[in-house]
């Protein structure tokens, strides 16, 4: 399987969708290739804020898959030069990179050409010879330095020359290929027709030569009477305009087709005889010139030799986008709830299959890295080495998978950026998308478009992006909050406990033990307060070394551990000091309570092995409802404790 990429700055203008339906017509029945349109911003751009994240992408293209790389390079040239744009592509040139309309200087490339002084000396031809002008002025797209309207003033000019006519830069207007700014000077500095000093005017695209008419008409100045308008590039805006606008037909389609031809070719291995792909412009006259009469709405123009068309083809470019353009606002206008409502990434998953069934969504793989990226506007993106699948979506084989959030298999970017087998159907064309919000990238989403619809699902499939991220960070938060709340926990556990003994420290006990006591308040419960102390920590620690005492102490928390309930609270006061709240004791059972306590004192230090015994002395006092104070109670039972350490140290002189 072949994967070719069309590289192209967004697929917002007519233009761009213009190149895209001349590449998908010649891969419409090619079994063989998945082609992969990657929409992009120029690197680091920030106009909008974070559109940096697109060119992202671009990393992704070094993958091995990738076979053939077709660059709509005039798509980029509106916003950096020739050399920053190859610059960035140097990344690619190992690759067959087929560029649309410009040369680049890239060792492996191949590209498509137009050559314009041809196509501008039979307009300026005909507008003499036909029209009578002799007055030549031209509206340029100087104010966004574009390389195109550069080189539509030098042809410009040059067919001038070539028809004895003198050039006035005066009357050279500088525009942006947009309708506003050429209809605002049009409309400010030429208020009628003697104002006109020239009979003529060519603009740089169709876009700018719609803006001088609607302007020239509002002052009261006719058009073709009084002056003749002519636009380029043949757009839909040409035949939509009234009058219909005289242009050049550049044959965007068949370029972008001859493109595709070239990179479908290297990638099976065929030799292509040419790098330079040359194709001829066609003037195309209609009602701006003069050579259709009247306004009324007609397809019909004249071409170069003088044939008349009565009836011009159909295209499909942006008109296909609004054939069913209630529906496309519907979705979008639902879709855009999926950005008011934050759900967690496992319930998204069922909302994210409804709408790619909805949206009538082929197929969708999104993909993770494995750790999220920060990248600022300055900063080179490098593709990390570790991605999985987050979603799977294929509607042929009825899978809908949720790998969230570890569960599929780490895979490399570079090797692969399409980690599984995609359907074997004809006219396979896929989105790449990163996966970002703001200045996080988190991954990309490779997505399968049902129409040429480019512009709508570029919007679905950002709507989409967004709410899917914002949905794995409520999730990512979600998690990080449990697990802060397990670790706050687990702090909250290991600030009362006694790390030696793992009983209760003096917080614990004071804490617990007194919830235990307060109990009292509203039942008739008593119970007691033990105080123990061990005997001869001290001795131990000096005989036998503190690794030894600390063996000591915990063969007697092991023993009390054996002795009372769970419900009892026991805890190590200090280095041989021990207290325990056991509700329902009876004071009747100390002496048994003593006992056990030294009896599982002398079998868990015969298992330790230890070559000294461990005895303890303890004072108990009974607490109530009337007695349930801890502080004191704590008090009293010291007192017991220190009344039967007096009594031992007694025998102990005898």
């Amino acid at each position: 399987m072949k994967n070719i990429v069309v590289l192209i700055y967004d697929l917002t203008v007519e233009y761009h969708i213009t190149i895209m339906d001349g590449i998908s017509s010649f891969f419409k029945d090619k079994k063989d290739v998945n082609l992969l349109i990657t929409p992009v911003c120029v690197p680091h751009a920030t106009t909008f804020g974070f559109d940096y994240q697109y060119w992202t992408s671009v990393e992704l293209l070094k993958s091995k898959q990738i076979d053939a790389i077709i660059v709509v390079a005039n798509s980029f040239l509106n916003y950096i030069s020739k050399d920053e744009l190859v610059k960035e592509l140097k990344i690619l040139e190992d690759k067959p990179i087929v560029s649309i309309a410009t040369p680049l200087k890239l060792k492996n490339n191949y590209y498509t050409s137009i050559s314009t002084r041809k196509v501008y000396s039979q307009l300026v031809e005909h507008l003499v010879k036909k029209h009578y002008c002799g007055k030549l002025a031209f509206f340029t797209a100087a104010l966004i330095d574009s390389p195109e309207s550069v080189e539509r003033l030098e042809s410009f000019k040059y067919a001038l020359k070539m028809n004895n006519l003198e050039f006035h830069p005066e009357w050279v207007f500088d525009g942006d290929f947009t309708p506003a700014i050429s209809h605002r000077y049009i409309l400010n500095n030429f208020k009628k027709k003697e104002d006109l000093p020239f009979d003529a005017i060519l603009c740089a695209n169709d876009y700018m030569a719609g803006g001088c008419i609607a302007a020239f008409e509002a002052n009261g100045i006719r058009v073709p009477e009084d002056v003749c308008v002519v636009g380029f590039d043949d757009s839909e805006i040409a035949l939509s305009n009234c009058p219909t606008i005289s242009t050049v037909n550049q044959h965007l389609e068949q370029s972008a087709y001859e493109a595709a031809r070239v990179a479908y070719e290297i990638c099976s291995g065929k030799k292509v005889e040419s790098k330079n792909i040359m194709l001829e412009l066609e003037p195309i006259y209609r009602q701006s010139c003069g050579c259709i009469a009247g306004r009324e709405k007609t397809n019909s123009y004249f071409d170069q030799n003088g044939i008349f068309h009565p009836i011009a083809s159909q295209r499909g470019t942006v008109f296909n986008l609004f054939e069913s353009a209630l529906n496309d606002m519907a979705s979008i206008y639902h879709m855009l709830n999926l950005l008011e409502s934050v759900s967690d990434i496992n319930n998204y998953f069922n909302i994210w299959v409804n709408n790619c069934k909805r949206l009538h969504i082929e197929n969708m793989i999104v993909c993770i890295y494995d750790e999220k990226i920060e990248l600022a506007p300055n900063e080179d993106f490098v593709i990390p080495e570790k991605a999985r699948i987050l979603f799977l979506y294929d509607k042929a084989e009825g899978l809908a998978k949720n790998y969230y959030p570890d569960k599929a298999s780490l895979f490399n970017p570079a090797d692969k950026i399409i980690p599984v087998e995609l359907n074997s159907i004809t006219e396979r064309k896929y989105f790449i998308l990163p996966l970002s919000l703001h200045n996080m990238n988190y991954g990309y989403v490779i997505s399968r478009i049902p129409a040429d619809k480019y512009t709508v699902y570029e919007i679905y499939l950002k709507i989409i992006i967004n709410s899917l991220v914002r949905a794995y960070e409520f999730s990512h938060m979600e998690n990080q909050q449990k697990l802060l709340k397990a670790t706050n926990t687990n702090l909250e556990v290991a600030s009362k406990t006694d790390e030696l003994t793992k009983l209760f420290n003096r917080r614990g006990f004071m804490e617990y033990a007194q919830r235990l006591l307060d109990l009292t308040n509203d039942t008739d419960v008593c119970g007691a307060i033990f105080f123990f102390d061990m005997d001869g920590l001290k001795r131990i620690n000096d005989t036998y070394g503190h690794k030894n005492g600390d063996k000591a102490i915990q063969t007697l928390s092991d023993a009390l551990k054996k002795t009372f309930h769970k419900a009892d609270i026991v805890a190590r006061l200090s280095g041989d000091e021990f207290v325990a709240c056991v509700p329902g004791f009876d004071l009747k059972n100390v002496s048994i309570l003593r006992e056990r306590i030294q009896k599982y004192c002398d079998s868990i230090a015969a298992k330790k092995k230890l070559k000294f015994k461990v005895t303890v002395s303890a004072g108990v006092v009974e607490y109530n409802k009337k007695n349930n104070d801890l502080q004191k109670l704590l008090l009293q039972a010291d007192k017991e404790l220190y009344k039967e350490k007096k009594i031992k140290h007694a025998k102990k002189s005898d």
